[in-house]
């Protein structure tokens, strides 16, 4: 079991970093077994995970596990006590942050991300990083959607699983990238 969860983390870390949604110490993955978290650790290379990269907490008190998490725990814990997820990557992808600096939600234009998500909800707080405001107001939010993203922050995806979420974050940055890129281009008549 764990070195399947361990394949997993180590997949998506790396996919994240390849497609340049992260950089080299940004985001941070979680998966939830019941009342346990598995979460990479703080300041972890999602690109390089190892073994003491993954860290195991509870998903409702604070132990030896909490205090080497992803500062994000707090926003994790919420999201898991209040939406069926069970899995959630939360990336940094730079197209879909400059995409949130427009407006309050992102709608893609192109066939494949529209697959997956119609409207993608953006999330305006005074604290984006690791703060009790994300962690009371997203939740709804990823209830109704699977992504969500931070304004000036980041993305938080959730799923069945780790796969799932990567394929929610990269088609999200996919399709900021393709709006951003068709409004530098020349309009036809």
């Amino acid at each position: 079991m764990l070195s399947s969860l361990m394949f997993e983390f180590k997949r998506c870390g790396e996919d994240l970093f390849r497609q340049g949604i992260n950089n080299s110490h940004s985001g941070n993955m979680s998966v939830c077994d019941g009342t346990t978290i598995h979460i990479t650790r703080s300041g972890a290379q999602l690109g390089r995970l190892q073994w003491d990269d993954i860290v195991e907490t509870s998903l409702h008190y604070t132990d030896a596990g909490a205090q080497r998490a992803s500062v994000e725990l707090i926003v994790h814990r919420a999201i898991y006590k209040l939406t069926s997820a069970r899995a959630i990557i939360h990336a940094h992808p730079p197209h879909a942050i400059a995409k949130s600096f427009m407006g309050d939600e992102i709608t893609p234009i192109d066939a494949e991300a529209q697959y997956y998500m119609k409207k993608v909800p953006v999330l305006s707080v005074e604290n984006a990083i690791s703060s009790d405001e994300v962690a009371d107001k997203i939740p709804g939010l990823l209830i109704k959607s699977p992504i969500v993203v931070v304004k000036g922050h980041g993305s938080f995806a959730t799923g069945a699983n780790l796969e799932r979420c990567l394929l929610l974050t990269s088609s999200l940055e996919s399709a900021c990238k393709i709006e951003l890129m068709t409004g530098l281009l020349p309009h036809r008549t």
